[in-house]
């Protein structure tokens, strides 16, 4: 079957719109969410869609086992087909067969929740395990990040109570930083039922440097609820599932000869020929460089790839008898500027839980197989440097070196609302609770000289221990909107 990869003009014209819009700024908007900031009675009227979309993008996060722009991943849902369901799973570099093998593993235990053999409340200690097992390499880089920050907190401490160097700082300063780094081990010995209010003590500026780990390490015990709960709300998905790969198409090279001058050739479709000098000396200036033409002909240089959301897009484009009646796409991480208009842009209306706006150079549209397809990508490809072109206009004429604030790529995962309930406080610390140990991954690398010791879900333990720690978010006036972040079933023998 012969490939068709949009190339030519087409291609050039895309490539050149691209890098002058993310050199001038990358950030194209405010981050966007959708679906886990809308009212919960929305919701409520369809709890299926609900957990069917938590659930997705709990399963891409899953496949992406590493900390790295090749394991991005992307999920769909395929009902009703005669296998079973099928969850069509893509990443930025392809899917491994490892990591097909532990997800298929993983699904297999839900098969038998959904089927009767066994129920969820007996398997929520081993999806969790099944799942650090799989994403290991990730949650490693997370948990070196964490106990770098405690490293650093210690030494921060020692220094303050050293007798000199306390006395030499601004006592005042110290003692704050002493009674803040105090009211972290506070916090944990909290009664659950503290009102909102009587935390402000408590509250510092911005996101403390521990904060986006422990955010990243919680998602994961987060993603093992969502899994959990839809095969036992909804068993009939479950009849069996089974896990497929979209093939990920190899990376293409787009490259430029020295006599070519891109950036000429895009500012003359922006402005009249008399300007066009003009403006290529001011971007130099922005860009702090000599030659304006010579920096955007090497940022033209590019190694593209067709992310996982497009993967699965192309994939139903080509097979419609299997394309989900369900058009949501689940993503490990938020998606980037151009997934997001190319989905907007096509007519099977796919989503996405959200998307960080930011304009990613190394992105490629999906090849086609047939000449339909093909025209279909190509006017969507058109009409995307179309749009950047005008955006780029815009940028020039009114905000010529001016940038927006960088948003992160990643989110805190999907929210606890609606995984457990009103009563989510007391499931969450409670439900899991047991006093027999249970089999682990270790967590250590082998570079890593950290004794790590069996791990025991049992109330009694350290009390500074930061597994047993828990973080229960409220949004003021809206007491059934919530998220927690349980990082007791993920920081596995930290201590």
């Amino acid at each position: 079957m012969a490939i068709i990869e949009i190339t030519g003009n087409v291609q050039s014209r895309f490539i050149q719109a691209a890098v002058l819009l993310h050199l001038l700024d990358p950030v194209r908007g405010e981050p966007t969410t959708h679906g886990l900031d809308r009212d919960l009675n929305e919701f409520e009227l369809n709890r299926e869609r609900l957990l069917k979309r938590k659930f997705l993008d709990s399963f891409a996060l899953i496949c992406a086992t590493k900390k790295d722009g090749d394991t991005v991943s992307a999920a769909s849902l395929e009902e009703g087909l005669p296998e079973g369901t099928v969850i069509r799973v893509a990443s930025n570099h392809g899917v491994t067969k490892a990591t097909l093998c532990g997800l298929q593993e993983l699904v297999s235990i839900l098969n038998a929740v959904a089927s009767g053999e066994c129920i969820a409340s007996h398997k929520e200690s081993e999806v969790p395990a099944r799942i650090i097992s799989l994403d290991i390499a990730r949650i490693r880089y997370y948990l070196k990040e964490l106990r770098s920050v405690s490293d650093n907190v210690k030494e921060a401490i020692g220094r303050f109570k050293s007798g000199t160097a306390y006395l030499q700082t601004d006592h005042s300063r110290s003692v704050n930083f002493t009674e803040w780094i105090a009211h972290v081990f506070e916090i944990r010995d909290l009664a659950p039922d503290l009102a909102p209010n009587s935390c402000i003590l408590y509250q510092g500026p911005g996101v403390p440097s521990m904060g986006l780990p422990i955010l990243k390490l919680g998602r994961y015990a987060v993603a093992s609820m969502a899994l959990l709960r839809l095969a036992s709300e909804f068993p009939s998905l479950f009849s069996p599932m089974l896990v497929e790969p979209a093939i990920a198409p190899q990376k293409v090279q787009f490259t430029i000869t020295k006599q070519e001058m891109p950036l000429t050739s895009v500012l003359r479709r922006l402005v009249t020929s008399s300007q066009v000098d003009d403006y290529i000396s001011r971007l130099a200036r922005v860009w702090g460089v000599v030659d304006a033409e010579v920096h955007f002909r090497e940022a033209c240089a590019l190694s593209l790839s067709v992310h996982a959301e497009m993967q699965l897009l192309n994939f139903y484009d080509h097979n419609p008898g299997r394309r989900p009646a369900f058009r949501f796409i689940g993503v490990s991480k938020k998606s980037c500027f151009l997934c997001q208009r190319f989905l907007v842009n096509h007519p099977q209306a796919f989503g996405v839980s959200s998307c960080h706006q930011k304009l990613y150079l190394p992105w490629r549209p999906p090849p086609a197989a047939n000449a339909t397809i093909y025209r279909q990508y190509k006017s969507i490809t058109t009409d995307l440097s179309k749009d950047m072109e005008a955006a780029a206009k815009q940028e020039l004429q009114n905000r010529l070196g001016l940038r927006r604030p960088v948003p992160p790529d990643s989110t805190a995962g999907v929210s606890l609302s609606g995984l457990s309930g009103e009563f989510v406080v007391g499931e969450t610390l409670y439900a899991t609770s047991s006093l027999s140990p249970i089999d682990v991954v270790d967590l250590t690398s082998p570079d890593e000289e950290l004794s790590q010791s069996s791990f025991n879900i049992s109330p009694v333990g350290d009390a500074f221990s930061i597994a047993k720690m828990v973080f229960h978010v409220m949004r003021p006036g809206e007491t059934q909107r919530q998220d927690i972040i349980a990082i007791r079933d993920i920081l596995l023998g930290e201590n």
